[in-house]
Formats: structure tokens, C-alpha cells, sequence
């Protein structure tokens, strides 16, 4: 997989309102699966969906404690978008075709 599609894919990640609403709160720190439903006032498996594909894309890292699992942003957010941003336009042209 190229760079391009790994940067539409995280990109795409991000496109969800609820996605970026669980950044905003983790930004502060970590939170567990009910904090979160609270503040988002969802229910916990749907939080617990979002909060899985963020954790295979490595944006978040959770930590367990007996049955509570806390999750929190494994790098600075402002950093990752930069970064794939500069990499998507570091890509080589390609030619467009009809």
C-alpha cells in the first residue's frame, strides 16, 4: 500500500465527527470506554467501535487495569496531521488519466 492510500485512510478515519470528538477529549489525557460514552453521550459499544479502529490505526493507546481499559492519544495530533500532510506531498506526481 502506497503512501497516498495510507493517508486517505487515516484521513478518512478522521472525517467521522465522533472520532474527532474523542481526540478532543483525550487530548487532556487518557479517559476510559464509559468516560467517554458519558461525555459523548453514546452508548459504550458504539464508543468501544470508534475507539478500536483509532487503536489498529495507531492513534490511540490503551491501557488495561483489572477490567477497565483507558485509552489516550499515542502522539501529539497536531504533529501526525503535519506529518502525513508533508508526506502525502513529498509523493511523486502521477499522471492522470481519462
Amino acid at each position: 500500500m502506497g503512501q497516498t492510500e495510507i493517508s486517505a485512510r487515516r484521513f478518512h478515519l478522521l472525517s467521522d465527527p465522533i472520532r474527532l470528538k474523542i481526540i478532543l477529549l483525550l487530548r487532556d489525557g487518557e479517559m476510559c470506554v464509559g468516560e467517554l460514552a458519558e461525555a459523548l453521550g453514546l452508548n459504550q459499544p458504539k464508543v468501544s467501535y470508534h475507539l478500536k479502529l483509532m487503536y489498529n490505526e495507531n492513534l490511540l493507546q490503551r491501557r488495561t487495569e483489572g477490567t477497565w481499559s483507558y485509552y489516550s492519544l499515542t502522539t501529539d495530533v497536531r504533529e501526525w496531521v503535519k506529518k502525513e500532510v508533508d508526506d502525502l506531498l513529498s509523493v511523486e506526481p502521477i499522471a492522470y488519466t481519462n
